[in-house]
């Protein structure tokens, strides 16, 4: 299904991931797996948007595993320039160097907020880390389809019928909106992970 044609759902939870590309996209739809069954009940649907190609998402719905029903890509990246998440490049930019490149790569690589994230979650202990090696274990390189892609960065939005009722950009590589928030406004604050 393409993104147009999630506007016509009652309930929709859509979470923009940058693709198939990189580890936390991975973490994060595999911590939206899990609660499925609980969005399934209350009547939330539940839809990862990701930059890709059909092959790209029955890869990376097979890998993870993920629902494939729920995933949709977006290969043009035309949510996520409606939505205004950071990294839309329009391929007009020059080389590495570019302003808009760097700081697409400066999102995706060197900033505070990643680690801030990371650690937030406990990534980097025993526990988190033990976490992260099961998510990745199926973990399969598949390129955005174009390279330029690679610096688009996601975020999070709640739909009730046409109306935006939440929405959040990451500001970099690991920054996922809070379960607990996407919940609140997907009026399924009992769906836990």
């Amino acid at each position: 299904m393409t993104w147009r044609g999630l506007r016509d759902l009652q309930k929709t939870l859509g979470r923009k991931s940058r693709g198939y590309v990189f580890v936390f996209c991975w973490e994060h739809a595999s911590e939206l797996a899990k609660l499925k069954p609980q969005f399934d009940e209350a009547g939330v649907l539940l839809a990862v948007v990701a930059v890709g190609t059909p092959e790209g998402a029955q890869a990376f719905s097979k890998a993870l595993p993920f629902p494939k029903e729920c995933l949709f890509v977006d290969p043009d990246r035309k949510a996520y320039s409606a939505l205004n998440f950071h990294g839309d490049l329009d391929g007009s930019e020059g080389l590495f160097f570019d302003p808009k490149v760097m700081e697409g790569v400066k999102r995706l690589f060197f900033t505070k907020v990643t680690g801030e994230r990371i650690k937030e979650r406990g990534l980097m202990e025993p526990e988190g880390r033990a976490k992260m090696k099961e998510v990745m274990k199926n973990f399969v390189m598949i390129a955005p389809p174009q390279p330029r892609d690679a610096v688009q960065q996601g975020g999070t939005a709640v739909f009730k019928g046409n109306s935006l009722v939440y929405l959040r950009a990451d500001e970099a590589t690991a920054d996922h909106a809070p379960v607990s928030e996407v919940m609140a406004a997907a009026e399924c604050p009992e769906c836990t992970i």
